[in-house]
């Protein structure tokens, strides 16, 4: 055999182990780890409402503000005071004083301060994988370059749009549009991890599924 030819065949041969080598790697992973950017810094949500119509006579409260359990956040006239249901952090309040609201209207939505975790969206075609005790590296948007050691603490039993009241599947003609559910999936740091004001943050996660 010529030189050249032994020179291409042992190119070839390092080309199709390196191939072999690269493929594997990535085959032990997609069965090792389940990853997804679908997840968020979330906590516990209490919404405030008015239990009657009126004029908002006393509001104490704005976005990003600290709460205390029992706190008086805001009064309808002739109405009951509104109180926080626990510590924690108004993440969203869209009324003003002397607003008139109804009890569709959210006077806030606190966050409960000790209950903050990662919240994970999977697809129903890999929820399968999942298992409450799994360990998880997260990376934290907030917290650029670092990665945290975590477990999957509890998996959702209805889907995403179930949750959010967005179940319509069917068209008026009577075709099926099929969509892949979201399942939420809870997951806890394992290490003690400044989360107070990252709340609706960006986070990536790897769940070790084997």
């Amino acid at each position: 055999m010529k030189k050249g030819h032994s020179i291409i065949l042992l190119v070839a041969a390092v080309v199709i182990v390196i191939g072999l080598s690269v493929w594997y790697g990535f085959y032990w992973q997609s069965n090792t780890y389940f990853s997804t950017e679908n997840a968020k810094v979330t906590a516990n949500l209490y919404t405030i409402t008015p239990t009657t119509a009126g004029k908002l006579v006393k509001l104490n409260v704005k976005e990003g503000a600290a709460v205390r359990e029992n706190e008086v956040l805001a009064r309808v006239e002739n109405g009951p005071f509104l109180k926080s249901p626990v510590d924690g952090q108004v993440v969203k309040s869209d009324v003003v004083l002397n607003q008139v609201v109804s009890p569709s209207n959210a006077i806030a939505v606190i966050a409960e301060g000790d209950n903050i975790y990662v919240g994970a969206n999977i697809e129903e075609t890999d929820i399968a994988k999942i298992k409450a005790g799994q360990s998880v590296t997260v990376m934290l948007d907030a917290y650029p370059g670092r990665r945290f050691k975590g477990h999957v603490e509890e998996i959702d039993q209805v889907t995403q749009s179930a949750l959010s009241g967005n179940m319509t599947s069917f068209s008026t003609s009577g075709t099926y549009t099929k969509v892949t559910q979201l399942i939420p999936v809870r997951i806890d740091l394992d290490e003690d991890v400044a989360l107070e004001g990252l709340i609706g943050t960006n986070a990536t996660v790897k769940i070790k599924v084997r």
